[in-house]
C-alpha cells in the first residue's frame, strides 16, 4: 500500500565497491538518537553510510534542503495561526487557570515533537536506506515501532487532521477577508469568499516538498508576529477595568477549551515531513524548541490580552471582537496572509500521503496536479458544508491531534528504543527520567483527549448546525 515502506531491512552491500576499497561500515555503537551527530568528513561527497546527513542529490533534485533556522520558522509559521485567534475564547472558558494549562500543553507538545524527531534519527542510524527523502515518514516511524496496521491508522489520522485544519485555516481567512472588505462589497458572504479563497490557493498547492516553499514559513511567521503585535496594541487601546472573570465554567466548557488548546499546539503531524527535508536532521530538536518558544510567546500575548480586555464577550475569533480601526484592519490583512501561507505548509503532507497511497510517480506532474486538485475540491465541499470552525477545531484537537501529537510520539519512541539493536551494534540508552516523562505524556494525552472529545461532541449536538452554503 505504501511503497515507501516496503524495504525495511538493511541495505545490501554496494556491488560497485572493489575488494581493495570496501564500502564503509556503520558505527558499531548507536548513540541516543537526539545526540547522534553527523560524522561526515571534510570531503564534500556524501555516501549512503554518512550518518544522519541529508544527501545532496536525490530523486527531488540537487538542493541541499532546510537549515535549522528555516525549519524552526516553518514550525512556528505552521502553528501560529488559528490557535492565536481562538485562545482568548478558550481562556474565557477555563479562567486564569488556562494560562498555566497553555504552558503545560506547549511543553508536552514540544517534548513529543522532539521524541518524534529522535524516532526518525534512530531509524536512519539503523538503516541507511531511510536517509533518502520519504513522502510519509510519520507512517514509516509507526510501522517500524507498532506494525503495519497502526501505520495505516496514522496515515488516515494525518489526512483527517491536516485536511480538517486546512478547512479551518481557509474558513478563518475567508471570515477575516469578509470583515476587511465588508464596506466595499457588502453583498458577498463568507460562503462566496471561501469559494474565492479556495480557487486562489489551488495553484500554490503544486509545490513538491517543504524545501520548495521554505519562504512560506518566513512569510507565515513574520505576518503573524506583526499581526499579533498590532492586535495587542489595539486590545490595550480598548482596555477597560473589571470585564473578566476568575473562575471556570464547568467540566464541559473546560475540556472543550482544552481541545482548542491542544489543537493550537498540534503541529506534530507535519514534523517528520519537514525534518525529512533538513540538511542535518540531528538539529531538528533545536528547531522544535525555538519554534515552540516563539509560538508560546505569541499565544500568551494574545490569549491573556484578549481575555483581560474582552472577558466573556470575546468571540471565538478574537479579531472580530475588536473595533474597526486602522490597526485592526492592518492586523487582519496580515493574519489573512499568515493563514493562507500556513495552509500551504499544513496541506503538503496530505498531498504527499495521498500521492504515496496511489503510487503517483514524483516526476508525473499531470497525476500530481490531478491528486492535489481533487484534495482542494474536497476542502471546498467540507468548508461550504460546515461554514463554522469553532467546534470542528476542538473536535480535531481532542481526537486525531491528541493521537498524533500527544500519544504516539512517546509510544513509538519507547518501542523503538526497546527493540533489539542490529547485529554488531549496542542498544541506545536513555535516561530513566525521560522514560517516566514519556509515560506521563501518554497518560495526559489519553485522559485529556477522551475528556475533550466528550465535550466537543456534546457541544456539536447541543447547538444548532450551520446551514450549508449550497442550501
Amino acid at each position: 500500500m505504501f511503497s515507501g515502506q516496503r524495504r525495511v531491512g538493511r541495505s545490501p552491500p554496494d556491488t560497485r565497491a572493489s575488494s581493495e576499497q570496501p564500502a564503509p561500515k556503520m558505527s558499531k555503537k548507536v548513540q541516543e538518537p537526539s545526540k547522534a551527530k553527523a560524522s561526515a568528513s571534510s570531503n564534500s561527497d556524501v555516501s549512503e553510510t554518512t550518518p544522519l546527513v541529508g544527501k545532496k542529490g536525490d530523486s527531488d533534485g540537487d538542493r541541499q534542503g532546510l537549515s535549522m533556522e528555516q525549519t524552526a520558522i516553518l514550525i512556528a509559521g505552521e502553528m501560529a495561526g488559528s490557535g492565536v485567534l481562538a485562545l482568548p475564547r478558550a481562556l474565557s472558558k477555563t479562567g486564569w487557570v488556562g494560562v498555566p494549562l497553555i504552558i503545560l500543553v506547549c511543553l508536552v507538545a514540544a517534548f513529543s515533537g522532539n521524541r518524534l524527531g529522535d524516532c526518525w534519527s534512530l531509524l536512519e542510524a539503523r538503516n541507511p536506506e531511510m536517509r533518502t527523502r520519504k513522502r510519509n515518514p510519520y507512517a514509516i516511524i509507526v510501522e517500524q515501532a507498532l506494525g503495519k496496521g497502526w501505520s495505516v491508522v496514522v496515515s488516515m489520522a494525518m489526512i483527517v487532521t491536516l485536511f480538517g485544519a486546512a478547512v479551518v485555516y481557509l474558513l478563518l481567512a475567508a471570515q477575516i477577508i469578509e470583515a476587511v472588505l465588508l464596506s466595499l462589497v457588502p453583498t458577498l458572504t463568507i460562503c462566496t469568499w471561501y469559494l474565492i479563497v479556495v480557487g486562489a490557493m489551488t495553484p500554490l498547492l503544486f509545490f513538491g516538498t517543504p524545501k520548495d516553499f521554505h519562504l512560506m514559513g518566513l512569510l507565515a511567521f513574520g505576518s503573524s508576529l506583526v499581526a499579533c503585535i498590532l492586535y495587542f496594541i489595539e486590545m490595550m487601546n480598548e482596555a477597560s477595568p473589571f470585564t473578566y472573570r476568575y473562575g471556570i465554567h464547568g467540566f464541559m466548557d473546560f475540556f472543550l477549551a482544552t481541545g482548542t488548546i491542544m489543537f493550537a499546539f498540534g503541529g506534530a503531524s507535519t514534523f517528520p515531513t519537514i525534518q525529512n527535508d533538513m540538511v542535518d536532521k540531528t538539529k531538528f530538536g533545536k528547531s522544535v524548541q525555538y519554534g515552540f518558544f516563539a509560538v508560546l510567546i505569541l499565544y500568551l500575548l494574545i490569549a491573556i490580552g484578549g481575555y483581560a480586555v474582552y472577558g466573556e464577550r470575546v468571540l471565538p475569533n478574537v479579531a472580530l471582537s475588536m473595533s474597526a480601526t486602522p490597526l485592526t484592519l492592518a492586523a487582519n490583512v496580515l493574519m489573512a496572509i499568515h493563514l493562507l501561507s500556513a495552509f500551504i505548509i499544513i496541506i503538503n503532507p496530505v498531498c504527499q500521503e495521498v500521492e504515496e497511497l496511489y503510487n503517483v510517480p514524483r516526476e508525473s506532474t499531470g497525476w500530481r496536479m490531478a491528486v492535489r486538485v481533487s484534495i482542494m475540491l474536497g476542502i471546498l465541499f467540507i468548508g461550504e458544508s460546515i461554514p463554522r470552525f469553532y467546534t470542528l477545531l476542538a473536535l480535531i484537537g481532542a481526537t486525531t491531534i491528541a493521537l498524533l501529537t500527544y500519544i504516539l510520539p512517546s509510544v513509538c519512541y519507547l518501542k523503538l528504543i526497546g527493540q533489539p539493536a542490529p547485529e554488531g551494534e549496542t542498544p541506545a540508552e536513555i535516561p530513566g527520567w525521560r522514560k517516566m516523562v514519556c509515560y506521563e505524556v501518554v497518560a495526559l494525552g489519553v485522559v485529556g483527549g477522551i475528556a475533550a472529545t466528550i465535550s466537543a461532541m456534546g457541544a456539536i449536538f447541543s447547538t444548532s448546525m450551520a446551514v450549508p452554503c449550497y442550501l
